[in-house]
């Protein structure tokens, strides 16, 4: 678990020995795929770390309508800010694999920054990558119409092999609508005219990107 904690923004500063004293205080989880971590609205009892698996973080609306912040993998810590405003969840966490995460709770993690004060500066520097996410995020939902979101998504998932820009990770056309804050059948669409325009080729549970993808559709 070590290396993993080590590799975590928040505890990157941490040496050996600090990072026992985190592994002293943290609990593991088993989360079964499906399953919700915490619900917008709970009350915040501990911060976590993901150890394995694959963590959905999102917000959604009484008629089941969801919204994806993002799609968490092994080494993302949360939850530490909101263990100081005495608050309750903003969002909501879901497992999209089986999953092993790390508690935290309150009273060991102020412990933790008795003693270890540089976390606040690991605290503020994860803030503020939070904080440009979130702006990035309005500014694309204010000025770019909803293709225009989908191929910010595709641009920073994709990652270059030998046949194309790949996009190795199982997306539904709901999966990308949820992230993009549109409708499956807008993305049914838009996801024809770019494999009709050999832009994309799908299959085997992934999306590979054949060339660039047009600035506009």
């Amino acid at each position: 678990m070590r290396p993993l904690l080590a590799q975590t923004q928040l505890f990157s500063s941490l040496s050996d020995e600090e990072l026992l004293q985190v592994e002293a205080v943290g609990k593991q989880r088993q989360v079964a795929k499906g399953s919700v971590l915490f619900y917008e609205n709970d009350p915040v009892e501990c911060m976590y770390v993901l150890l394995e698996g694959r963590l959905k973080l999102y917000s959604s609306n009484d008629s089941g309508r969801e919204f994806v912040y993002h799609v968490a993998d092994p080494g993302i810590s949360f939850g530490e800010l909101a263990l100081f405003c005495d608050e309750r969840r903003s969002i909501c966490a879901e497992a999209e694999s089986d999953c092993v995460v790390m508690c935290i709770y309150k009273a060991d993690f102020m412990n933790l920054l008795v003693s270890n004060p540089e976390l606040k500066d690991q605290m503020l520097i994860g803030a503020m990558t939070v904080i440009n996410s979130l702006a990035a995020m309005v500014r694309d939902f204010a000025l770019k119409d909803v293709y225009g979101r989908v191929r910010v998504l595709f641009e920073r998932l994709a990652q270059p092999t030998e046949d194309g820009l790949l996009i190795d990770e199982q997306m539904s056309q709901q999966d990308i609508a949820d992230r993009v804050g549109a409708s499956r059948e807008m993305i049914a669409k838009i996801m024809r005219e770019l494999v009709a325009g050999g832009y994309v080729e799908t299959g085997r549970k992934r999306l590979l990107l054949l060339k660039k993808l047009p600035e506009q559709f």
